[in-house]
């Protein structure tokens, strides 16, 4: 009993490293704005499958307050405290929904508030110079497109974390199952 405690907290522990790893290396790689916060969060579906959502909702605890703390890019840690991190997560009980669009909508209205907060953080409580300039040199017609992509790509990331964590039981999982 004792064993497999420690092994799970081991696992978290690990886990809450690496993506505080991925988090600071997406501070210094530029395109990796929306990838490492994404890439962080999809890690912790393995906290939740293995130790149980209370210790995986812990570890996004844990990351959140590691990467607004270390993370020099904030527009990187923001997306990951409102969006990333916990939407594996939340993920779990939407798809327990039964009506499919609803579903759906619940997905794109997670999505959709966790971008207006996170911009309006930056824009008006946090303002960033350089995005605050960007955002107002930018056509608004420009910005509903950017937001329209950016569910489209929302979409593929949920349809991915699907196919990841499929992944993972079926071929990672087995090979792993002694050290778990």
């Amino acid at each position: 009993m004792a064993r497999s405690r420690s092994k799970r907290v081991a696992l978290c522990g690990v886990i809450c490293a690496l993506s505080v790893v991925l988090m600071l290396s997406g501070s210094i790689i530029p395109c990796a704005t929306f990838c490492a916060p994404a890439l962080a969060g999809a890690m912790l579906m393995v906290v939740a499958m293995e130790c149980g959502m209370r210790l995986a909702w812990m570890c996004y605890g844990a990351i959140s307050v590691l990467s607004v703390l270390l993370v020099p890019d904030k527009e990187l840690a923001l997306f990951f405290v409102f969006l990333f991190g916990h939407y594996p997560l939340l993920k779990a009980h939407l798809q327990r929904m039964h009506c499919k669009p609803l579903a759906w909508l619940c997905k794109a209205a997670v999505f959709n508030l966790a971008v207006v907060a996170v911009y309006g953080l930056l824009l008006f409580v946090l303002p960033m110079p350089g995005l605050v300039e960007e955002f107002a040199q930018t056509q608004s017609w420009l910005l509903a497109v950017l937001l329209a992509l950016g569910n489209l790509c929302f979409f593929v990331y949920d349809a991915a974390l699907l196919s990841v964590l499929q992944m993972y039981v079926l071929r990672i999982k087995p090979r792993i199952r002694h050290l778990l």
